[in-house]
């Protein structure tokens, strides 16, 4: 019964030390081409909202998008000048 014990637990310890071994070529390919996916999402994600933004200017009359331009440039102005988090300029 003692035997039966210790072969089991060499069996559990040699099956798990082979599931953390290390990844393969092809499950590596596989993690960089779903990162260059999700790169390409983003970019992509980002565009349209610049895209959408310019369309929304666009379709404004004259006044309200000297209006808006204003505006964005007055909030340029006020939040460039805030500082950063006390932590992010103490350890940088």
């Amino acid at each position: 019964m003692r035997r039966i014990k210790h072969l089991l637990t060499l069996l559990a310890i040699l099956t798990s030390v082979s599931l953390f071994s290390q990844e393969t070529k092809m499950i590596k390919q596989r993690k960089k081409q779903l990162e260059k996916q999700e790169q390409a999402k983003e970019k992509a994600q980002e565009k349209a909202t610049k895209e959408g933004l310019k369309r929304h200017q666009k379709i404004q009359t004259k006044a309200t998008q000297k209006r808006m331009k204003k505006t964005a440039k007055k909030n340029k102005k006020y939040h460039d000048k805030k500082k950063k988090f006390f932590l992010f300029r103490w350890f940088s």
